[in-house]
């Protein structure tokens, strides 16, 4: 193999903006949530009572120049006075936890915000604020102390330290005030990694179970009306490995039986309790189908189930459903970054979404569940490519697939065939910094969604498990294929084989099972088998592998599935990424690879490249950095024509 010519990417994309970490007041009045652009953090404070929703901000060299610097880590809640507390974990000089934090109070001042006050916390890893309903509610933070016990605090504007509450073995997560701010209804982790519904009494500093269906199950509390008193809960047995297919039901005040209503629970698309309406007589959910969510509306009185209609994309909780009916929620799509959305009463109109840029001419963008209106388009002021959703033939049926590229996305010049990781995951109508890269280089992208993915039924999912790089690799080589004899025929290179984590993995053994296929492999994040990633993962992640693959039985399948004794099958160009900080994969799994490589008689920078970067699981699998970035979409680029120009790969 020849070494591909280097040569500058040419995109013209601005840094990709992205909101993250929303929360909403008590009573519905306020939104906060903070926007990254590269590493410039800013917080955001949304007035929701406006008919548009308003925006005020705060700098992180504000924040900076006043002794709370921003960042990623931060977590915000806004107060239904318009303050916003802003929750800062503290990093060590390897930007690792430190174990404390500060808590911030923000205030309005002009036109923006300004810090005016500071908590510290003695003993945090990870931790979230909440807020009771009124000017006068409760105000506590739910601080993870180390991995096995939890503590809550009260905070007290007027005291200048956080008060001690309770201090709970296990971790918190969630929240749902269940009065004015004397009892709380939180889930609870154990460490034999199971969850539970429990009370907290902060008056008395106590707390007892309030919502567990057994030891086996993991159940949650989801939601609560303030004018029924109904709780939305929901439990998912061991036996259910698909993410969000657990029951959702009813706990009615009083005590008594929980209900599970047939319309709510009998569909074969996951759904996700979000919020109920102002009158208590309704249940906002979240819907996954395939590749898409929505929006939909239980009506326990009419036991019916009814969609919100919407734009395709994702939706996130928190969500909250004010008196007046609007319902908002962070909302995204592939043309689309994370952004905050507004959507009207049930049954539903045109939703908007705050523009991309804050403070520039666009108001924020009208779109509607068949297209864009008002001024702009999705993603004004970005650029941003646009994908859709096809259905390419598999083995075992259709395969769901997201393609940027329009029509032609077949033919087109450079194609790379992305592989999500899991394996029980999917790609979604979501917004894809890397994607968006590729398709301003122009290079074409088909994303699909083969056995083993979520949100298309057990049958889709379930031969996957115990047989990873079976049922779904039979997938990803017969697309493969099928596309390599159109792009062939028209005298086109096979696609890059792209994958990050488990989808790396994947990729790699696609690369070796039909070398000739492919033009190149990128592998994210790598690990070479299951057996290998068992022996060497942390604690959780070995349960998860143990749990899913069955590597471990006699004679299991995957098994068998071993990277470092089928890559002397690769002919493809190669890059190897991962992160020296990886807490999920170690990195050790990419450097055994490049150990057998070389001793295969490979050359390194000739027949394959090998990079190590400075940064953890999620940012190497998801390409953040810029410099990777643009290594990657250099990579895509530079091996299709090194392909070309070598007849034994074509």
């Amino acid at each position: 193999m020849s070494a591909p010519a280097r040569e500058p990417v040419r995109q013209g994309l601005p840094p990709a903006p992205t909101r993250f970490g929303f929360a909403f007041s008590g009573g519905c009045g306020w939104a906060a949530c903070l926007r990254a652009v590269e590493d410039e953090v800013t917080l955001e404070r949304w007035d929701l009572a406006r008919p548009v929703p308003s925006l005020t901000t705060l700098s992180g060299s504000a924040a900076e120049r006043a002794g709370g610097g921003l960042d990623r880590r931060c977590g915000v809640l806004p107060l239904d006075d318009g303050r916003v507390l802003v929750l800062r974990p503290a990093a060590d000089g390897a930007g690792e936890p430190a174990g404390h934090a500060t808590v911030l109070a923000a205030e309005p001042s002009g036109r923006g915000l300004r810090i005016t006050r500071s908590w510290p916390v003695p003993a945090m890893l990870a931790g979230f604020l909440l807020a009771a309903p009124g000017p006068a509610g409760a105000i506590v933070l739910v601080a993870a102390e180390d991995e096995r016990h939890s503590r809550i605090w009260r905070l007290r504007p007027r005291a200048s330290a956080l008060e001690p509450v309770v201090r709970i073995p296990g971790v918190l997560s969630g929240g749902v005030w269940l009065d004015g701010g004397r009892t709380l209804a939180l889930d609870h982790t154990t460490a034999a990694h199971r969850a539970q519904g429990i009370l907290v009494d902060l008056r008395e500093g106590t707390w007892r179970r309030l919502w567990s269906v057994s030891d086996t199950t993991t159940d949650r509390i989801a939601a609560r009306s303030p004018r029924s008193g109904v709780l939305a809960v929901t439990t998912t047995s061991p036996g259910a490995q698909q993410p969000g297919t657990g029951q959702i039901g009813l706990r009615f005040p009083g005590g008594g039986t929980v209900r599970f209503p047939e319309a709510l629970n009998r569909s074969e698309h996951p759904r996700a309790p979000l919020a109920f309406d102002a009158a208590g007589q309704a249940l906002l959910v979240r819907e996954t189908r395939g590749a898409a969510e929505r929006l939909a509306v239980y009506t326990p009185g009419w036991e019916r189930v009814t969609p919100v209609p919407g734009p395709a994309g994702m939706l996130w909780p928190p969500a909250r459903w004010a008196a007046d009916g609007r319902i908002h929620l962070r909302f995204a799509a592939p043309d689309r970054p994370p952004t905050l959305a507004a959507v009207p009463p049930p049954p539903g109109g045109e939703w908007w979404l705050a523009p991309d840029v804050p403070g520039s001419d666009e108001p924020g963008t009208g779109i509607s569940g068949t297209g864009v209106s008002g001024t702009g388009g999705p993603g004004a002021g970005g650029g941003w490519a646009g994908a859709e959703t096809v259905e390419l033939p598999g083995p075992a049926g259709p395969i769901e697939t997201i393609v940027y590229g329009g029509p032609g996305w077949r033919r087109a010049r450079r194609l790379v065939l992305a592989l999500h990781g899991g394996p029980l995951s999917a790609w979604r109508l979501d917004f894809e910094p890397l994607f968006q890269h590729l398709a301003a280089a122009g290079v074409a992208v088909a994303a699909p969604n083969q056995r083993g993915s979520t949100g298309y039924g057990e049958r889709h999912l379930r031969p996957v498990l115990g047989d990873w790089g079976g049922p779904d690799l039979d997938d990803v080589v017969h697309l493969a294929e099928a596309i390599g004899r159109d792009r062939a025929a028209a005298g086109l290179p096979g696609p890059v084989v792209l994958g990050g984590s488990y989808g790396a993995y994947l990729g790699l053994l696609a690369a070796c099972r039909a070398p000739r296929l492919w033009s190149g492999c990128v592998a994210l994040a790598p690990f070479t088998s299951a057996a290998g990633l068992l022996g060497g993962a942390p604690g959780a992640v070995r349960e998860r592998v143990s749990r899913l693959s069955r590597c471990g039985a006699a004679g299991g399948p995957a098994a068998g599935r071993d990277v470092l004794r089928a890559c002397a099958a690769l002919t493809a160009p190669l890059l190897i990424v991962h992160g020296v900080r990886d807490e999920v994969v170690p990195v050790a799994q990419s450097r055994a690879l490049r150990a057998r490589l070389l001793e295969l008689g490979r050359a390194e920078g000739v027949d394959f490249d090998y990079l190590e970067a400075d940064d953890g699981h999620n940012g190497v699998v998801q390409a953040w950095p810029p410099a990777l970035r643009e290594a990657v979409v250099r990579f895509c680029l530079t091996a299709e024509r090194a392909s070309l120009r070598d007849p034994e790969r074509r």
